[in-house]
């Protein structure tokens, strides 16, 4: 792969993770709102599904990126490959701890949301 493609694909993939972000961001902030500012308990169900689909959606489009940048990295030109920065990125664990931090502390914001809709 050439330098301009090996770029031009890595670029793709961070537009991609951007916009899954500022989407998770957005409908989480907005989850929470009508979680602490609804007062009628009939909607308990919903707000608990749509914490579940959330988190779900945070976690898959987060390690979905992960998983496209650890495959990315395998086909890095050799030009990269010999800096610093491309011997920094050639490891997945570097990737697979940030797959995993990220599913801890979605979960964890998802079963802080539910247990909030059931208090």
């Amino acid at each position: 792969m050439n330098e301009q493609t090996y770029l031009t694909l890595g670029g793709q993939i961070s537009d991609r993770l951007r916009s899954s972000q500022l989407a998770y961001f957005l409908s989480l902030s907005a989850l929470t709102a009508t979680i602490v500012f609804n007062s009628n308990g009939d909607v308990s169900l919903l707000l608990t599904l749509a914490a579940i689909g959330l988190a779900l959606f945070g976690i898959l489009s987060f390690d979905n990126a992960q998983q496209s940048y650890i495959m990315l990295n395998k086909s890095m030109p050799d030009s990269i490959s010999s800096t610093e920065i491309g011997k920094a990125v050639s490891n997945p664990a570097m990737f697979n701890f940030y797959r995993a931090t990220n599913a801890i502390f979605t979960a964890l914001i998802a079963v802080i949301q539910i247990v909030t809709i059931y208090k």
